[in-house]
């Protein structure tokens, strides 16, 4: 009698499955999954994860409608949420989910904001394992759904550097799509960077290129707001975290006032700037090579641009090696263009990014200043910048100096050390506003200078100078000479002509642009 009761309930249990089956696929839309998702989620990933409301409608294509989802950053994150997102609408195909693939046809998004930033001891708060446990071999672009159809509205996404720096890209509108996983994925985006207006567009790889991580992804981008364009034509090893970044990179800013904007650096100069070279990104290293360009219509190369992040708290790191035809300082100095253009020293206490830089010009313009083959190695770092090299030729000579700038209240002291070599007197006297003087030849000089001031003129209106001149085989007028050596023939007649020199000493010494000359030694 029990044997056949077991078999009775058995066969109205196996009965009854596809009529619970069939209920559950219709109350299913009903149900509030919301709470036990978030519970699942916030177990997953080691965050608390909120979620206001999340119904499922079953069918050949399963309906996913979500509201108010929230998830927690890591501690010490500058704001609570990493995610947040209002609503979310999507369709997936039932079929391939059965099979533990994700195929969505179409989701539409809205209100997401997406906070990627450093913690410390240089957490990523988009790495969702402990980050003292060592790292597993892990693919994950591997597991991402095959999306025919996205769309964002009033979203964005911030990355906080770290140096503290928030980079804000707002998303009024996106989109990607696909016809199908092995065609490649269009990209369109119409928003704001930095409060900027831009848009950008691309060609991408396919999905199945994506999912393949051992082959490189193509990128294919083009940023542009209003006329200034930036092209990247690359690969990339995990392009979801634009590593292994390797292309051809192309900025063309013809008035680069949005260029500077996006930068939030103020007082760009009205120059046009095009530039290409070879962009590689590693890790924390990011390199131009290959360099070419124009600056102010006057071209230049270049062996590196290169940045190096900083660690969390740390400023990051800029080297250049730059090489310019024509550099124009005047036209990037002043909105005039003129010969009164005037160098700002400012020096940072904590300067961000610090700074190494060799640059050379084969002809320099600055103020009346006109030099040829200018060369310049300098470091800016904390509280100082130091020039290890600064050497043209200009006003006839070859001019060469090491210095120093040092922040000092509100200004900037100056100190610096010059050479100058094969000059001639009567080239510098005529540059330098000096009048007619009774000698002429070539000198070479030795000086030490130092001065305080906010920009550069105002350093050099006020410096000290001390400065030892020598010349061998000048001239001299005979005038001098006599009155010199008190010859009694220079009471009755003025002597003409001038007297060789073979050996002239001076010590000069200036204050405010006011001087002193101490005795001469003459031979």
């Amino acid at each position: 009698m029990g044997r056949r009761i077991r078999t009775i309930l058995l066969g109205v249990l196996l009965a009854a499955l596809p009529l619970a089956a069939v209920a559950g696929w219709f109350l299913l839309p009903r149900v509030e999954l919301g709470p036990f998702v978030a519970t699942r989620a916030s177990a997953r990933l080691g965050r608390v994860v909120a979620i206001d409301s999340l119904r499922v409608t079953p069918g050949r294509r399963v309906s996913v409608a979500l509201r108010g989802a929230r998830l927690d950053n890591i501690e010490g994150g500058t704001r609570r949420a990493m995610l947040q997102l209002e609503t979310l609408a999507a369709e997936i195909e039932l079929w391939p989910l059965l099979r533990g693939v994700v195929v969505v046809r179409q989701v539409e998004v809205h209100g997401m904001s997406l906070l990627l930033e450093h913690a410390s001891g240089g957490r990523r708060n988009w790495r969702f394992r402990d980050p003292a446990a060592p790292a597993a071999p892990s693919e994950p672009q591997r597991d991402l759904p095959v999306i025919y159809d996205l769309r964002l509205t009033g979203s964005e996404i911030v990355v906080r550097t770290s140096g503290g720096k928030a980079l804000r890209a707002g998303m009024e509108s996106a989109t990607l799509t696909t016809p199908a996983p092995d065609r490649p994925v269009i990209l369109e985006i119409g928003g704001s960077y930095n409060g900027v207006p831009l848009t950008l567009a691309g060609t991408l790889g396919s999905f199945d290129q994506l999912h393949d991580a051992a082959a490189p992804f193509p990128l294919d981008l083009r940023a542009t707001a209003d006329d200034t364009v930036l092209t990247l034509t690359s690969t990339a090893s995990d392009p979801l975290n634009f590593e292994g970044v390797n292309g051809r990179l192309t900025l063309v800013a013809p008035t680069p006032d949005k260029l500077m904007a996006i930068a939030e650096a103020d007082g760009a100069p009205a120059v046009p700037l095009n530039i290409a070279g070879t962009l590689d990104r590693r890790g924390d290293l990011w390199r131009l090579t290959g360099i070419e360009g124009t600056l102010d219509s006057a071209g230049f190369t270049g062996a590196l641009l290169q940045l190096t992040e900083g660690k969390p708290g740390e400023p990051d790191a800029v080297a250049a090696e730059l090489d310019f035809s024509r550099l124009n300082l005047n036209r990037l100095l002043s909105s005039s263009g003129g010969d009164d253009s005037d160098m700002p020293l400012a020096v940072e206490a904590a300067p961000d990014p610090r700074i190494e830089a060799r640059l050379t010009a084969e002809h320099l313009s600055y103020g009346r200043l006109r030099a040829s083959e200018a060369r310049l190695n300098a470091a800016v770092g904390p509280g100082r910048i130091n020039v290890e090299t600064l050497a043209m030729r200009a006003f006839g000579a070859r001019i060469s100096a090491t210095g120093r700038l040092e922040a000092v209240g509100r200004g900037t002291r100056v100190g610096a050390e010059l050479t100058v070599l094969e000059g001639n007197l009567t080239t510098l006297r005529q540059a330098l506003g000096i009048r007619d003087l009774p000698l002429s030849g070539l000198i070479e000089g030795r000086a030490v200078a130092s001065g305080e001031g906010r920009t550069l003129n105002a350093a050099t209106a006020s410096a000290t100078v001390a400065a030892v001149v020598t010349m061998t085989g000048g001239t001299i007028s005979r005038e001098v000479i006599e009155m010199a050596s008190t010859d009694i023939r220079s009471l009755f007649r003025t002597p003409r002509g001038t007297t060789p020199l073979s050996c002239l000493v001076a010590i000069v010494y200036m204050r405010g642009g006011r001087g002193e000359l101490m005795p001469l030694r003459l031979r």
